[in-house]
């Protein structure tokens, strides 16, 4: 994945590569320009998007032999709302090296769907109204609107 960067006062080809954590000849192949190139400030540069750490969600890579079913057990997650949480369906198949998201340890989360209500989300969290609010700002219970807790 990447992103567009404005380069400011004093930038260098390296000095943005270590920024970003790639190469310089990786940096200069992505943009097209000569590793010796000066680039000037306001100029845009394609470089990674970096990565941040999601606080309530993990990668996993799926495995040979994985199914929804056995990862969402082993990380005691509801096997319909795994599927939910990674946009798929329950006919879909997953495959090996196939990136899904996890709930993080102590991270519970909840997918709504249509003419859900409140209670339905506290039911399944196990947790009061006020701890869902305060986690989650702005709460519509639309269809397939993701609720995080994280304890």
């Amino acid at each position: 994945m990447y992103t567009i960067y404005q380069v400011e006062n004093g930038d260098t080809l390296a000095s943005v590569a270590s920024k970003f954590g790639i190469t310089v000849n990786d940096l200069s192949n992505l943009n097209g320009i000569m590793v010796g190139s000066i680039l000037s400030p306001g100029d845009f540069i394609v470089v990674p998007k970096m990565y941040m750490e999601n606080p309530y969600f993990k990668e996993y890579t799926v495995k040979k032999g994985d199914n929804v079913y056995e990862i969402a057990k082993k990380y005691n997650v509801n096997p319909s709302q795994l599927l939910k949480l990674n946009g798929l369906n329950n006919t879909d198949i997953i495959y090996p090296n196939q990136k899904i998201m996890i709930p993080r340890n102590n991270v519970s989360f909840y997918i709504t769907e249509m003419d859900d209500t409140l209670n339905n989300v506290i039911k399944d969290l196990k947790v009061s109204a006020n701890e869902i609010a305060k986690q989650n700002p702005t709460i519509y219970l639309t269809n397939d609107q993701l609720i995080v807790y994280k304890k």
